[in-house]
């Protein structure tokens, strides 16, 4: 099933590379809920990560003829997806605006049918514990731990969409962890002391 999904999208990707719109709106479909995240991950604001998916979207066809095969689409995809919101941020806080607080203020709302009510509300209450603790990290941390851990990129995927060595994934993630553990074990300390 698997390898039938992979072969397809190789299939679409030959196909949208020479123009064909219908099989780039195939792709559309196998990645909006991943762009929509991505993008949300970066705005927090579901309006504005909605629109930025749809913008990536038509810049990723409008380059869609440059897009190299061999490569994997999604890190190309993502990293159109990063830059679009990025410029997006820039253009506006010049303009005074705050979105930075919308994005902690919402956190990720992936879907998680798996679960009984008792066992969400737990994990909740864990990501809510982590998103709060991501705040005390660098954004560079806070990206590499959502591209890896609430986007479940592979470490070759984030590499890609990066733009950096696969080798960098791994120190940067193994920093990035190692400082949300110390602030999340500060913050335990701090609430049994009290």
């Amino acid at each position: 099933m698997m390898e039938q999904s992979i072969h397809n999208e190789q299939e679409l990707l030959a196909a949208a590379v020479h123009g064909d719109r219908k099989a780039f709106g195939q792709l559309v479909r196998l990645y909006q809920r991943r762009a929509y995240a991505a993008a949300y991950s970066l705005v927090g604001n579901r309006d504005d990560a909605l629109e930025l998916s749809q913008d990536a979207f038509v810049k990723a066809f409008k380059a869609m003829k440059r897009f190299d095969l061999s490569m994997p689409f999604y890190p190309w995809l993502h990293r159109i997806i990063r830059n679009t919101s990025l410029n997006y941020l820039k253009k506006k806080k010049r303009r005074g605006e705050s979105s930075l607080d919308h994005m902690m203020e919402s956190g990720f709302d992936a879907h998680d049918p798996g679960h009984s009510p008792a066992d969400s509300a737990t994990r909740g209450e864990l990501l809510d514990r982590i998103k709060d603790a991501m705040e005390e990290l660098s954004p560079e941390q806070q990206e590499i731990l959502r591209l890896r851990h609430f986007m479940e990129l592979s470490y070759g995927e984030i590499a890609t969409a990066l733009n950096i060595p696969q080798g960098t994934v791994m120190s940067r993630l193994h920093g990035a962890r190692k400082k949300l553990r110390a602030v999340m074990e500060a913050r335990n300390q701090e609430a049994t002391a009290v």
